[in-house]
């Protein structure tokens, strides 16, 4: 009999972090929109900000001799290269939705796509 209440308890659990996790995921993907510039921080640091509907392509490299070449091409953002073991980066693909920021972490590599109007020096509503 307890090992019964002990399953249910589990299975309650278990149902709320599902929904929960549905409803987090709801929520991100109902913020995201097309955005109209992009924001490459490095280390925290804003290094550039550029217009999506511009093409452009940037190498971005770290104090440790890595590096990242971002590309905005199409109305898309990208990394298209990387000096990381994983290229998580790179595999992530063009985006050109807020709330999907490519990110390479051993580079220190962020780039962030911004709706109209975004302030760059604000956090965005994911990350707040």
């Amino acid at each position: 009999m307890a090992g019964q209440k002990s399953n249910r308890f589990w299975l309650v659990i278990l149902g709320v972090l599902l929904l929960a996790g549905i409803v987090g995921l709801a929520f991100v993907h109902s913020h995201r929109q097309t955005g109209a510039m992009v924001q490459i921080l490095q280390g925290g640091e804003v290094l550039e900000i550029t217009p999506l509907d511009r093409s452009s392509t940037r190498r971005v490299e770290n104090e440790t001799g890595g590096y990242n070449i971002v590309e905005v091409k199409d109305g898309k953002v990208s990394v298209t290269e990387a000096s990381c073991p994983d290229k998580v980066c790179v595999n992530h693909g063009p985006t050109d939705r807020t709330a999907d920021p490519i990110v390479c972490l051993p580079n220190k590599l962020v780039v962030r796509v911004l709706a109209p109007g975004d302030d760059p020096n604000q956090l965005d509503g994911v990350s707040s």
